[in-house]
């Protein structure tokens, strides 16, 4: 299908099949659904987290080799950036509430491991939790604007980068900012 859309001169076509709100809607489910195999799958030692996020970076890297092989990496990654940058990300950071699970499991500590197994899961949750609406702007971005590939290369990138520094922040400084402030609350 892809080869047939590269043929008629717009290779990113498939964002196009579908209806804009029944693609919002089902794009966010299957996100969603693959976020919670990836911390589920956590309770399997964490072997069944990392499976999925090998499986989904190999489907990924082969999808941008396809458009590198066709001479075409920079459209395509303009593209699936704009909503990818943020499906991604929170994807990697389901999977680390995965991890998250599934070292409460194998690193006990000083907790029993059942103990240490509840306070993973709570941990866990937490972490998924704060992904869900980051699905759902993920799939509004998919769902709505990705099809627009008549749009500019700078709107595009700029899309991008505000994507990327939103999760930098949510999940890198606000954290930090948050412990620095509790550190300076506990000294007073």
């Amino acid at each position: 299908m892809t080869l047939e859309n590269i043929a008629k001169g717009d290779p990113m076509a498939v964002y196009k099949q579908e209806g804009q709100t029944a693609m919002f809607v089902a794009i966010t489910i299957n996100n969603i659904k693959v976020a919670m195999y990836a911390f589920i799958l956590g309770i399997l030692f964490s072997v069944g987290t990392l499976y999925i996020m090998m499986r989904n970076g190999i489907m990924l890297g082969s999808f941008l080799y396809f458009f590198y092989d066709q001479d075409l990496l920079w459209e395509s990654t303009r593209t699936i950036w704009i909503h990818g940058t943020i499906e991604i990300s929170v994807i990697v950071i389901a999977s680390c509430a995965g991890m998250v699970l599934g070292n409460g499991l194998l690193f006990p500590g000083t907790y029993t491991r059942l103990d240490s197994f509840k306070r993973s899961i709570k941990a866990g949750l937490k972490i998924m939790v704060s992904t869900i609406p980051f699905f759902i702007v993920a799939g509004f971005l998919e769902g709505f604007v990705t099809r627009h590939t008549e749009m500019p290369d700078w709107l595009a990138v700029l899309i991008i980068a505000a994507s990327l520094f939103t999760i930098i922040y949510y999940y890198v400084i606000y954290p930090i900012i948050l412990t620095k402030q509790n550190q300076q609350y506990e000294e007073s």
